[in-house]
């Protein structure tokens, strides 16, 4: 057993070896709820043991596509959860708590780098490799009542925070200088801190409360990632924002008597030949950015948690009597408790459809970004077992 095992984590690492430069991306590596920790798919092989426990939809096929364009802005269900089915778990979430969402790169570009947060990766996982762009948390309700089966293509979705760019913050110095060096030089280039930058100095990780009073019931929470580091070019269809999906299925429990408000069809939250579609993160600077979508939910603003990584805060280790158990006794990583407050305030809980606000700078103009990151690597992973230290978040 023990040389069957060598082997195939000598074949694994291979297998990785022979696609260095791929871009993939990454994927929702887990998610922390309660005090319990349940991995997200393994989407090379469907053997695998956690896709039958896991809470996270699969994101995409590992030959399918990586993301979102401004031309998959109108599709409900590639923007809802990028077209994937129900999971087969749901993990409970007490109202008024965090869920800790963490997500792995794809490819080795800022691995160990300076600025990329204190995280020990095990082999064959990596940090996220995008630092520009916004981070974004939406909910639904499940409204047939169970989130395995529902089609997340009817959601009504309802924006909890967005963190886009803050120009009363900087970048840290050591990510700075590691994006300068590999995959793209980070703008703006004085003040200016984007979501995903925090997220990165995080170690790829994001807490997300899940409002105080929401009443009991199963949800799906929608997590984005929103990269802008190849604006979009006229006559070229693979470029303009990458916006990453990660859909996680939640019972809320210890809830009260507040329902969500109307919300937004996936295919709605963004406009196809809006502001943001057509940002240029390189000729903007970062003067005139303006969060996309519709307001935060007003509801939820005051509970909104922004990138750092505070432990959820029941004990319980159940799940879902739907869903199926997840075992933690020794997967149940250890969180930073610094939390910082959600930017994003509102008093609208109506629906935009398209950008917040039109005074945002475009172009169109050719990116400086080289661009790549367009397609998922295809090469396929052998089943490998990750360990959960407790080093490592």
């Amino acid at each position: 057993m023990v040389q069957i095992t060598t082997f195939a984590s000598v074949l694994y690492l291979g297998v990785l070896s022979l696609v260095p430069l791929v871009n993939a991306h990454g994927q929702i590596l887990g998610v922390s709820a309660n005090g319990v920790y349940n991995d997200g798919p393994n989407i090379y092989y469907s053997g695998d043991a956690k896709n039958t426990q896991t809470a996270v939809r699969t994101m995409y096929e590992a030959s399918g596509p990586a993301y979102n364009l401004p031309t998959d802005f109108t599709d409900d269900s590639k923007m809802a959860c990028e077209g994937a089915s129900g999971a087969p778990a749901t993990i409970q979430v007490s109202a008024g708590s965090d869920i800790q969402i963490d997500w792995v790169g794809a490819t080795s570009d800022l691995l160990n780098k300076p600025g990329t947060g204190d995280k020990t990766w095990p082999d064959g996982e990596y940090p996220w490799v995008h630092a520009m762009g916004t981070v974004a948390t939406y909910i639904a309700s499940c409204t047939n009542g169970d989130c395995t089966t529902f089609d997340a293509s009817e959601g009504s979705w309802v924006k909890l925070e967005m963190d886009g760019l803050d120009l009363s913050q900087s970048i840290s110095d050591d990510l700075r200088s590691t994006m300068a060096a590999k995959p793209e030089t980070y703008y703006p280039t004085g003040a200016g801190l984007w979501g995903m930058a925090k997220f990165v100095q995080d170690g790829s990780s994001w807490n997300v409360t899940v409002p105080s009073g929401l009443q009991n019931g199963q949800y799906i929470v929608r997590h984005e990632l929103m990269a802008v580091h190849n604006p979009l070019t006229s006559g070229d269809a693979t470029t303009g924002p990458q916006v990453y999906v990660g859909c996680i299925q939640v019972e809320v429990v210890d809830g009260g008597d507040v329902t969500l408000p109307e919300g937004t069809s996936a295919g709605s939250l963004y406009a196809s030949d809006g502001d943001f579609a057509n940002y240029n993160v390189y000729s903007d600077n970062g003067a005139n950015f303006v969060n996309p979508g519709p307001a935060v939910w007003d509801s939820a603003s005051s509970s909104s948690s922004a990138s750092s990584s505070s432990s959820a805060s029941s004990a319980s280790t159940s799940v879902s009597a739907s869903s199926t158990v997840v075992d933690s006794s020794s997967s149940t990583p250890t969180a930073s408790t610094a939390a910082v407050a959600s930017s994003s305030t509102s008093s609208s809980t109506s629906a935009s459809n398209g950008d917040d606000a039109s005074n945002s700078t475009t172009s169109a103009a050719t990116s400086t970004s080289s661009g790549t990151c367009r397609k998922r690597r295809n090469a396929r992973r052998m089943t490998k077992k990750r360990r959960h230290s407790s080093t490592t978040h």
